[in-house]
């Protein structure tokens, strides 16, 4: 590896760990390059503006969420049980990251726009996966997966422009989590498993 792809991965690796402890707005250029042991220079060097590297990291993470995700739905059977690794993932997965880098996010129109475009494309993949599996096993009456996917995608960006703004502590968010996903489990009129 030369020094050149050093440089650059250790600038990557302490600016996702800046960003995900204290958020967007707090992090400087400055803190960034004094972590990874490099210049301001080096970072311009790789990236115009601390936005553009934040949707970098955020495309990072989010690439090796999917990846893990998708690799784990082929080890389980069942619709339920892939709904409910998603939602005990999810609710793991979020723990790493601070609050403040949440409220960062959603407060910036242009990076959670950016966000929820890839993170639209990824649920698809997923959410028709499921749908497809859960037809062929019996679970899931047939119905139309693309437009089941879109719409459960549609309900999900509906309900977080709505509630995330509202959440205040960790408690809120893992419990908002929970209860989602048991509504896309049981739904209204419940079943076998449901509360």
């Amino acid at each position: 590896m030369s020094q050149s792809e050093i440089k650059y991965n250790r600038l990557i690796e302490k600016a996702e760990e800046l960003f995900i402890e204290l958020g967007y707005k707090s992090v400087s250029m400055d803190q960034i390059a004094e972590a990874a042991g490099i210049s301001k220079m080096t970072i311009y060097k790789y990236f115009s503006s601390k936005e553009e590297l934040f949707l970098n990291i955020l495309q990072s993470i989010g690439d090796r969420s999917f990846i893990y995700i998708e690799d784990q739905m082929k080890k389980i059977d069942g619709t339920i049980e892939k709904i409910d690794f998603l939602l005990h993932f999810n609710v793991e997965y979020s723990k790493q990251f601070s609050l403040t880098f949440y409220k960062d996010i959603m407060d910036n129109p242009y990076i959670i726009d950016r966000l929820m475009k890839e993170k639209k494309r990824m649920s698809k993949i997923i959410f028709e996966d499921i749908i497809r599996n859960g037809v062929e096993r019996g679970e899931i009456r047939d119905v139309d997966e693309a437009f089941m996917a879109n719409m459960l995608i549609t309900l999900i960006d509906s309900i977080s422009k709505n509630f995330f703004e509202k959440i205040t502590c960790r408690k809120e968010l893992e419990d908002f989590t929970e209860n989602f996903y048991d509504f896309l489990k049981y739904g209204l009129l419940g079943g076998k498993g449901a509360k």
